[in-house]
């Protein structure tokens, strides 16, 4: 988490929440009036850097959203899936990361366990959170245009070399099966109707009806 008296911005994993955890860190550490989170297990074995709002003011009762801005990450969901089936693969070879679960937007968690999308975008984006006009996105799809857009009224963004924002940072190997990416881009009727929440926030993120169009799937098919 990064925050202000004018802001709050969540580390909604697999967002390209690394790279703007590394850009406030690299070109703005000077700034007092910013807090950010230490992204280190050693340092904070309870990764607190990933807390939603809510964890956030449990653990820390003085803190308090107010009318800050509260920004946070999203991307599309077949996308997101598949960056995080990925990631995970990556760091926990030995388990049974069965690509098909995708399918109903379920992945493995590090520890074995079943996880579900929709459960990671209520953590971060309850229902209150989501009918506040206080709330606005990054979007992966775009993130320099929407990271420029939203901090702008906070930051000095000539700090940021125009070259950082080419730089992909903490991306994992592509494992996924050509097959499962075909169908999770392609055929996600079923995906979206098991991940109403999801359709909900890409409604208020992208600015249309929610799922994808021609337009947002990969030129490719595999």
């Amino acid at each position: 988490m990064i925050w202000s008296d004018d802001f709050v911005w969540l580390h909604f994993p697999k967002c390209a929440g690394t790279k703007t955890e590394n850009l406030f860190r690299r070109y703005y550490r000077d700034l007092l009036h910013i807090h950010q989170d230490p992204v280190d297990i050693a340092l904070d074995p309870s990764a607190s850097w990933h807390h939603s709002l809510a964890e956030r003011e449990h653990r820390s009762p003085g803190f308090a959203t107010g009318n800050r801005l509260v920004i946070c990450p999203i991307r599309r969901l077949p996308g997101w899936l598949e960056s995080r089936y990925n990631f995970e693969v990556a760091r926990t070879p030995h388990l049974d990361h069965r690509p098909t679960r995708l399918l109903t937007g379920r992945f493995l968690h590090a520890n074995g366990e079943e996880g579900h999308a929709e459960n990671v975008a209520r953590r971060y984006l309850p229902d209150p959170l989501l009918a506040s006009p206080r709330l606005t996105f990054i979007r992966t799809e775009s993130f320099e245009a929407d990271f420029r857009r939203v901090f702008a009224p906070f930051l000095d963004l000539d700090r940021i070399p125009a070259a950082e924002f080419g730089v992909f940072e903490n991306a994992a190997p592509d494992r996924l099966p050509p097959g499962i990416r075909q169908r999770l881009w392609h055929d996600n009727v079923s995906l979206y109707a098991e991940c109403p929440r999801w359709r909900r926030i890409e409604q208020l993120a992208y600015g249309e009806g929610g799922g994808l169009s021609a337009a947002d799937r990969p030129r490719h098919s595999g």
